[in-house]
């Protein structure tokens, strides 16, 4: 199988390569006289034994030091020929496919799957030699792109080497190197890019392991990893391929450590059909919990749906990926609240993965519940306005049509409406309460927020209303005047009159501009006053003149006294007229 290499962090030392043989004979000089006494044929024989040789002696020079295990040496440019040409027995490389720790694959063509992987002990600290590089060696043709975040299970990982984009760790298209003087097999070459700190000097790149802080990512020596995420060309032939994932060291055998990884590719009968999602998926929003509810998530494929997965990424996951179940789940869990859109994904026993799903449901997921931020008046309120408006204040929008006369309650019982509601606010009016009255407003339970989540439980609190004001009693009436029934023509005093109907005029006034009505006692003048009035004018306006009229007045003579009264029942002194 013709293989690329992909290559990343090899050495930056530039050891000269295997030294060459000599051009021609010079070097057999000092033989010169032995051969002069020789015959040409002799001669002849003996020279040709001589390269025989000395090619032998090369050949097993060269295939101790350069064996054919060593994946990584073929391919490399010519000044440094020699590189990573031998084992480490003392390195060690962990591989994990597609988050599980593994050696193998199953793929359906133009499936991808990812690749993570860690070697230690291919430095050599105590030679000074602390860099370490990372390959992997592909089918041509193969894809190669950057990793992603994931918990690939390999014991020791660490996050920093995760290559998502955006993380400084990751493959990446360095150069497009010479195909002919450099990699002879290979379209493109990658290399790791760590951090443009952590490189050796050199025409290659090789990351610091020697837990330099802030070259060496995990700051531990001997210890490196990464990620790459492979694919299979859409026509590549079923059957069985070999990939290889590596980590290159720098010590004075310029050694490495290799991992074989065999990759089956599926579809042997035929099958690249990819499953259908049915329509009909739906989960439950707004959701109250994190754990998403779903229903209707079917799909269908001619072979027979293996494998279900709810993502929220219109991305496909990979056949490989951990997160595949064997039946449809109900659920999907988030870790946080938010808004999140589901799709569903099917996979058949080939690797091919579903398309998109064509409607995929976007879910707020909201556990919050609301709570009473704050109340006019505050709880514990005194001297408040007999009949004040009550307001709520909560911490988020409410459902209005939970915040009732019915769940926010107020005891003693008084008159008691709902003024108004929006957003995250209430305001309720009582009417009919008591001076110097606790009342307890309590906001039941059952009031939601537009989600529909309840407060966590009910929330009571009081205040008093003020005491009464004083009510200081209306002044003394002022110009009082009698009119004959006509109210308009004045009757001078001690004038004799046939009428019945008599009305009375005066100016009220009172101290705490309550209305005032004005109060008359008529009385014979040879008998007491008995200080109820005979007749009273209709309540005024402080400050202004009332009239009262007085009927079925009996013959005689008589005088009369008058006094104002105010609403509140307040009474001021008699004065006669």
């Amino acid at each position: 199988m013709k293989k690329a290499v992909i290559d990343a962090g090899i050495h930056s030392e530039q050891r000269p390569g295997r030294a060459e043989a000599p051009a021609g004979l010079e070097g057999l000089k000092p033989c010169a006289g032995f051969l002069g006494n020789m015959s040409g044929r002799a001669r002849m024989n003996l020279m040709a034994s001589i390269v025989m040789t000395l090619l032998f002696t090369g050949f097993c020079v060269t295939s101790y030091f350069m064996p054919d295990t060593a994946y990584a040496w073929p391919t490399k440019y010519t000044s440094c020929s020699s590189c990573h040409a031998q084992v480490d027995p003392n390195a060690t490389i962990t591989a994990a496919i597609n988050g599980a720790v593994g050696t193998s694959v199953t793929v359906a063509p133009g499936g991808s799957f990812e690749v993570d992987w860690k070697v230690t002990n291919v430095t050599n600290a105590a030679g000074g030699q602390v860099g370490v590089g990372v390959e992997i060696d592909l089918p041509t043709g193969w894809g190669l792109a950057k990793g992603t975040v994931n918990a690939p299970g390999i014991p020791g990982w660490t996050s920093v080497w995760d290559a998502a984009s955006g993380v400084p760790a990751g493959w990446a298209t360095a150069n497009s190197y010479s195909t002919s003087a450099e990699f002879p097999n290979s379209p493109v070459g990658y290399t790791i890019n760590y951090d443009s700190t952590a490189w050796d000097t050199g025409s290659r790149n090789a990351a610091y392991d020697n837990a330099t802080a802030g070259k060496d990512l995990d700051g531990i020596a001997d210890n490196m990893g990464t990620d790459a995420i492979v694919t299979v060309p859409a026509g590549a032939t079923p059957g069985t391929y070999t990939m290889v994932v590596m980590g290159v060291g720098h010590d004075s055998a310029k050694s490495y450590v290799a991992q074989a990884i065999t990759v089956t590719v599926s579809g042997a009968g035929g099958d690249s059909a990819k499953p259908v999602v049915s329509a009909g998926f739906a989960a439950t929003t707004p959701s109250l919990s994190r754990t998403i509810a779903v229903s209707g998530f079917a799909a269908t494929d001619d072979t027979g749906v293996t494998g279900y997965m709810i993502t929220t990424s219109a991305a496909a996951p990979l056949a490989g990926d951990a997160g595949w179940l064997t039946s449809a789940p109900a659920s999907y869990t988030v870790a946080s609240d938010g808004s999140y859109t589901l799709y569903p994904w099917a996979k058949d026993a080939a690797g091919n993965v579903s398309l998109a799903y064509g409607a995929p449901v976007t879910v707020l997921v909201d556990t919050v519940k609301p709570t009473v931020s704050s109340t006019i008046p505050a709880n514990g309120a005194t001297a408040t306005n007999l009949n004040g408006a009550v307001t709520l204040n909560f911490s988020e929008s409410v459902n209005c049509a939970t915040v009732t006369t019915g769940t926010v309650t107020i005891s003693p019982a008084v008159g008691w409406t709902r003024s108004s509601c929006s957003g995250s606010q209430a305001i309720f009016t009582p009417s009919g309460q008591s001076n110097s009255t606790s009342y307890t407003v309590t906001v039941g339970a059952s009031v939601a927020d537009t989600a529909g989540n309840t407060l966590a439980a009910s929330y009571p609190f009081g205040y008093t209303t003020s005491a009464p004001a004083p009510n200081n009693p209306p002044a003394l009436p002022a110009s009082l005047t009698q009119y004959k029934s006509d109210g308009t023509t004045v009757l001078s005093r001690g004038l004799y009159t046939n009428l019945t109907t008599l009305i009375f005029k005066g100016t009220l006034t009172d101290p705490d501009s309550d209305a005032v009505q004005l109060d008359i006692e008529l009385a014979d003048v040879g008998a007491a006053f008995t200080g109820l009035p005979t007749c009273s004018s209709t309540l005024v306006v402080s400050g202004t003149t009332a009239a009262a009229t007085c009927s079925s007045i009996a013959n005689g003579r008589f005088k009369w006294q008058a006094r104002a009264t105010d609403s509140k029942g307040s009474t001021g002194s008699w004065t006669q007229y």
